[in-house]
């Protein structure tokens, strides 16, 4: 039995399969999710972070293939296993999956199968930054913001003050925090301290209107803030800072 915990989406239409291989997962150790169609799984992956995708083929709605190269572009990063009994080689190698079985296939050769492909990946996907954070009491920023971010296709979740972002980190991920420093209540140097003593490795950007470089050096979080800008600035700004956190973060043409 694996002693690993990694965190496996399984997408398949037939409720009695979905649930045996999600529980037969589980009993091998994997931290193992089901979903029946691909809507639902871009639905999970938006707000979790999964190691493995495995999926059905056929199903009604979005298919595999169509679920496969959604996923290629927006988690390029997401291993993605084929199980079907009705696709011909020919089709699997235009979808390119990292790995394939038929059905009915046997649970040992899906286990290996997955410990292969599970130790063949980056050991930096986790750096991937998708969902951001901001925090803003202004909310006619705060909400363009958000909206710029998702143009670019990441995942906002933008909140009004410091002690909002701290609730909001404890009910689930977030992969970069941007957030204004200047704000009632709980500032964002404060709330900067507070995450690197939670989440050292958890990258926040400061922005602010009213203080100088040279004021937060004074302030000791200069080597604590992943990235500084005044306002105003041009949202394409904030977003070449998350993508250089982000360095496996790939851009795609929109079709």
């Amino acid at each position: 039995m694996t002693t690993t915990k990694a965190k496996i989406l399984v997408v398949d239409d037939d409720a009695t399969l979905l649930g045996l291989l999600v529980d037969t997962l589980t009993v091998i150790g994997y931290n193992a999710v089901g979903v029946p169609g691909g809507i639902e799984a871009l639905e999970a992956l938006s707000g979790k972070r999964f190691d493995l995708l495995i999926t059905d083929i056929k199903m009604p709605g979005m298919d595999g293939i169509a679920l496969s190269k959604k996923v290629r572009r927006h988690y390029p990063d997401l291993p993605v296993l084929f199980i079907t009994g009705v696709a011909t080689p020919e089709i699997i190698g235009r979808a390119s999956p990292d790995g394939f079985l038929a059905k009915p296939f046997r649970i040992n050769h899906i286990e290996e199968l997955i410990e292969n492909t599970l130790k063949n990946r980056p050991e930096t996907v986790s750096r991937q930054i998708r969902k951001v954070m901001v925090v803003d009491d202004d909310q006619t920023f705060r909400e363009m913001l958000a909206d710029a971010l998702r143009f670019d296709e990441y995942i906002p979740c933008a909140v009004s003050s410091g002690e909002e972002a701290l609730r909001e980190l404890e009910r689930g991920e977030i992969d970069a925090v941007i957030t204004d420093i200047r704000m009632p209540g709980m500032d964002g140097i404060t709330l900067l301290k507070q995450i690197k003593e939670r989440q050292a490795d958890l990258p926040v950007i400061l922005i602010t209107a009213y203080l100088a470089e040279e004021d937060i050096k004074k302030q000791s979080v200069h080597d604590l803030a992943d990235g500084f800008i005044r306002k105003p600035f041009r949202v394409e700004k904030i977003v070449e800072m998350l993508n250089g956190l982000s360095p496996l973060r790939t851009s795609e043409p929109s079709a």
